[in-house]
């Protein structure tokens, strides 16, 4: 009864006032009902708010207070900073959604050796050792999404009361400590808006104090009550309609936990609207949270909905000089970023911060360029031992400095990157492996780590490398290594598997290096050990070889690639120079070399063209083993595995890459289309049978790039009768 009795008497004010307040001019302002601007949570479908903050702006109807949950309080955040709508919407228009909601920095960001993991262990998943088996409290971290927001809020870094803001804001977010929800009016800004939108399970929940906050749309999405405990008169909700749910849809348990949970959202959301004095329903039955590259639509249909609405917001319209006093005061009110005169990383051990901080100090002195700022951050964390990496001005001793916050990874050290590969290069004989990579980062000092391989299955190995700079921010450094492996050799003829061998090493070895930032490096050292390539299974198609190997080794690596699965542009480069003194059944030392190069070309958004071009020689010498197995899926693909077996060969590759889809960020990145053709050389053996004249193929396959690693199916025609059926999951090129 109290709550139709307020809005009855907001509706009777409303209509009064383009009649008695608003024919004032300045001075009456104060005699204006106060507008409280209320805004939902919706993922993508937030956006709409942007097309009701511009219809309101364009009919002068001035915001005085604004409350938001989730994306609404994104949107609220930024308009609450005293941008106009279209500054909102160009900032929005700015973000790559994909890649925030990925959770992943880009390619180009990680450093070398993150590239190398990547490419190497293509999966995306990642999880920690350190209190046992630990998987990340989110699928996201949110340091993406936390660069945003630590941009948005940086010039009110200062600011400790919401109502200081060029516009009161106010903001929702889930306490699961106190099993309540919390409203963010006062505090750090960024906090706020990173708490209030940390989707549970999608975004890692923020941490504050004794307290962990997750998205506020649990408890309440439309926080009509925060309006009105800011002081709004009149409260103008934004509600986000959805598509009921088909009783005929056939329901998987992941989809009943999410209609399960927008249930419980849209019954507070009913309880709000009915609070509410106006309420504006954006029918947005069409789209889906996560529609961001719809957004302009989304905007389109807020400014309609606002539009439909006209007959109730246009009694709240003032007149131009009251609207324009409105912006004048709102202004006023807008702040910008100091000029930083130090900079301090806070959050991690003084042996990582100081050199962090020391790497960051070009920013101190000058006017603060976030872009380049989010630049250096994009890096660092592409280190990879960085959970998030925020940032906001503070005051020491009378001076304005730029504090980094620094949060390590709760679940390492260490961190371990899982690895399948199934080889059905012969679906008739798979080969299927399992192992990781488990890396303590950081181990012993800034930079450094002990990088170990673990995988068994067809193959087996143990292989352990120590990185260490030699000094935290020196780019030469040592890498002492070791390792055992057994591998599966196989042996085809004419794509029938002939022979089984199993190639056993042990190895050590010592190499001194310099890193090329983030795009490569050049070692020299020294391997050496036993090898041992024996038959299984078959006929004995070749010698048994077993004895000492060792090698001097000069080793350069480059990697411009934008992708480490399925690439769209960059380069690719390996070369390799190694001077064996020995090596089982070759008669005497000898050169080999080999060099892979790769080139991606992005021709149109979906479509790359690339080609590849491999060769390795061992300048005419006998290398006892053979050193170039070639065959399978990745080079040769209509031959069977192994079944060219040579000491010099060259190949090309000609291909075509086309993006048929994008999954979604939970499920992975694409599916792609690719064609090949390969065409190449190999030369005899000693005592080899003599290879193809000029083997070659062509390929097709569809690219299904997983959570779990990339996910080959395809075929392959060849010359001299050769053609197969093959997938695979693992590394792709």
């Amino acid at each position: 009864m109290i709550a139709q009795v307020r809005s009855l008497l907001a509706v009777v004010l409303v209509c009064l006032s383009p009649t008695f307040v608003f024919s004032q001019e300045s001075s009456s302002d104060a005699k204006r009902p106060k507008l409280g601007l209320v805004l939902e949570g919706g993922g993508a479908l937030g956006l709409a708010h942007i097309g009701v903050l511009q219809w309101l702006e364009e009919h002068r109807i001035p915001v005085n207070v604004v409350a938001g949950t989730s994306m609404g309080g994104l949107v609220g955040g930024v308009y609450a900073t005293g941008r106009n709508a279209s500054e909102v919407r160009d900032l929005v228009k700015q973000i790559d959604w994909d890649l925030v909601l990925s959770g992943q920095p880009r390619f180009k960001y990680l450093a070398f050796r993150r590239k190398q993991d990547a490419h190497q262990y293509p999966s995306t998943i990642e999880f920690g050792l350190r209190h046992g088996l630990q998987f990340p409290s989110g699928f996201n971290s949110g340091a993406l999404v936390d660069l945003i927001l630590d941009e948005i809020s940086l010039p009110y870094s200062r600011v400790n009361d919401f109502n200081e803001l060029p516009i009161p804001f106010a903001c929702v977010a889930t306490d699961l400590t106190t099993h309540s929800e919390h409203v963010f009016r006062s505090g750090s800004l960024g906090l706020a808006l990173r708490s209030t939108m940390s989707l549970p399970g999608i975004f890692s929940p923020v941490r504050s104090g004794d307290h962990i906050y997750v998205d506020g749309g649990l408890l309440n999405n439309l926080p009509v009550d925060a309006a009105r405990e800011m002081g709004a008169e009149i409260t103008v909700a934004v509600n986000l309609e959805t598509a009921p749910l088909n009783p005929d849809t056939a329901l998987s348990s992941f989809a009943v936990l999410n209609e399960s949970i927008s249930t419980v959202i849209i019954a507070n959301e009913r309880r709000s609207m009915e609070a509410a004095d106006i309420v504006v329903s954006v029918p947005l039955q069409k789209f889906t949270g996560t529609d961001y590259n719809r957004g302009d639509a989304i905007v389109s249909a807020g400014y309609a909905a606002a539009e439909a609405n006209s007959a109730k917001l246009l009694g709240l319209s003032v007149d131009e000089a009251a609207w324009q006093q409105y912006l004048a005061e709102r202004n006023a009110r807008r702040q910008r970023s100091a000029t930083p005169q130090f900079v301090t990383v806070t959050g991690v051990p003084p042996q990582i911060a100081d050199p962090m901080a020391a790497e960051m100090s070009s920013f101190a002195g000058k006017p603060l360029e976030t872009a380049r700022l989010n630049d250096q951050i994009l890096q660092m964390l592409g280190m990879g031992s960085l959970a998030t990496l925020n940032y906001s001005m503070i005051e020491q001793d009378g001076k304005q400095g730029l504090e980094i916050q620094a949060a390590t990874k709760s679940y390492s050290p260490p961190i371990v990157r899982p690895l399948i590969v199934i080889d059905g290069s012969d679906y008739n004989d798979v080969f299927f492996s399992a192992g990781a990579r488990i890396t303590f980062l950081d181990f012993g000092g800034y930079r450094r780590e002990l990088r170990n391989d673990v995988i068994v299955g067809s193959q087996f190995g143990l292989n352990s490398e120590y990185y260490r700079p030699l000094n935290p921010r020196s780019s030469w450094f040592v890498a002492p290594r070791s390792g055992v492996s057994s591998e599966q050799y196989p042996l085809y003829n004419d794509n029938t598997l002939v022979a089984l061998y199993r190639n056993r090493m042990a190895l050590g070895g010592l190499d001194f290096g310099y890193g090329f930032g983030r795009t490569g490096e050049l070692r020299l050292g020294y391997e050496g050990g036993y090898q041992s390539l024996s038959p299984q299974i078959g006929p004995q198609l070749l010698s048994t070889l077993a004895g000492a190997t060792g090698n001097v080794r000069l080793q350069y690596s480059f990697n411009t690639l934008d992708d480490q699965t399925v690439p769209r542009n960059g380069e690719h480069i390996t070369f390799d120079f190694k001077f064996y003194n020995a090596n089982p059944g070759a008669p005497e030392a000898f050169p080999a070399t080999e060099l892979q190069i790769q080139n991606f070309f992005r021709i149109t958004d979906p479509s790359t063209v690339f080609f590849n071009a491999y060769g390795g020689t061992s300048f005419g010498y006998n290398a006892g083993v053979p050193l170039f197995p070639l065959g399978g899926v990745t080079r040769f693909a209509a031959y069977g595995t192994n079944s060219l077996l040579t000491n010099q060969y060259f190949l090309g590759q000609l291909g075509y890459i086309r993006q048929l889809k994008t999954l979604p960020p939970l499920l992975g990145s694409t599916i792609d289309l690719l064609g090949m053709v390969e065409v190449g050389k190999t030369y005899q053996l000693p005592s080899g049978p003599l290879p193809p004249r000029i083997p070659g193929d062509v390929v097709g396959a569809i690219i299904v790039n997983t959570l779990f690693g990339p996910v080959q199916v395809g075929g392959a025609v060849g010359n001299y009768g050769h053609a197969k059926a093959f997938f695979q999951v693992g590394r792709i090129f």
